[in-house]
């Protein structure tokens, strides 16, 4: 060993308490080893101590939530189905805490095109736990996300694990669902928060309704995925196109296709062109007499 292999081992032995200076300080103290029993004693001692009192408050914390819940009456147990949760963080620790306890299977739900690399990042290690227990995972992207590299990475990814991803080019609804008890939706007003949903006839309408999405998805998979592209960008033009004959603003195509609002207009003025309408309303009525090829 080396210098600074034996000054790190004599520092990790020291920490075990396997190790001491058995000098009074005069700069080059012997090194004394210890018994494991007084390493024993000197650091799993009080390690377990604490072990033991977080343990004691983990059963007190749980028998009290117990008994309030036997006191909670019939109608408040029915309103606390729906419970409210605003801060970013704090979903994310539900979320988190949810996917530990998940058994069989999870469902999620991710419009909106590409994701942030930054919530990719912080999923993985919930996915990779989830999948590694055995848990059915599905999710639903929209199409648009096939464009994108940090999604795209994330899928090969986890597809190896067991993960299967889909894509649709309007997308389902944000949500999650764990072994179809428990749902999170997102709150109407657009915010971070989200709306925890534990009423089992709420939960099982939005697992089937799920479902159906997902038979009418697309794979993603690495395999063929150029032609994949191809065909989604032809869905995605169809889909505009539809928004765009009942008269939708740019700004919801864009929302409702998972684009942005540039690319939307990109789409939109390419389209038009390609028919040759001189304004929105002449597309609308071109597109209603004969259907867009997209050439």
């Amino acid at each position: 060993m080396d210098r600074g292999e034996t000054d790190e081992a004599v520092r990790d032995l020291r920490e075990l308490g396997l190790l001491s200076t058995g000098g009074a300080g005069t700069g080059a103290e012997p090194l004394v080893p210890h018994p494991v029993d007084f390493a024993r004693v000197k650091v799993l001692n009080p390690l377990q101590r604490e072990l033991n009192r977080t343990q004691a408050l983990v059963d007190e914390l749980r028998s009290g939530l117990d008994q309030l819940e036997l006191r909670t009456p019939r109608a408040q147990h029915a309103h606390c189905s729906l419970e409210v949760v605003h801060e970013l963080s704090d979903v994310r620790r539900l979320i988190t805490g949810f996917a530990d306890e998940c058994r069989e299977e999870a469902l999620s739900s991710q419009p909106g095109g590409a994701r942030v690399e930054e919530v990719l990042a912080d999923s993985m290690d919930r996915t990779t736990r989830l999948l590694g227990r055995g848990v059915r995972m599905r999710t639903l992207y929209q199409h648009t996300a096939r464009f994108n590299p940090a999604t795209l990475s994330y899928v090969d990814l986890v597809t190896p694990l067991g993960a299967q991803v889909r894509t649709l080019a309007g997308g389902f609804p944000r949500c999650i669902i764990f072994d179809r008890k428990i749902g999170i939706l997102p709150l109407l007003d657009d915010s971070k928060g989200a709306v925890i949903v534990r009423d089992p006839q709420v939960v099982a309408f939005v697992a089937e309704a799920f479902d159906r999405a997902w038979t009418a998805a697309s794979d993603l998979s690495p395999e063929e995925r150029r032609a994949d592209r191809v065909a989604a960008t032809s869905e995605i033009q169809h889909a505009i196109i539809s928004l765009l004959t009942q008269g939708e603003s740019d700004k919801r195509i864009a929302q409702v296709v998972g684009i942005s609002l540039r690319n939307c207009q990109r789409h939109i003025s390419h389209i038009m062109k390609s028919i040759g309408a001189r304004n929105r309303l002449h597309a609308g009525y071109l597109l209603s007499k004969e259907p867009f090829s997209g050439h």
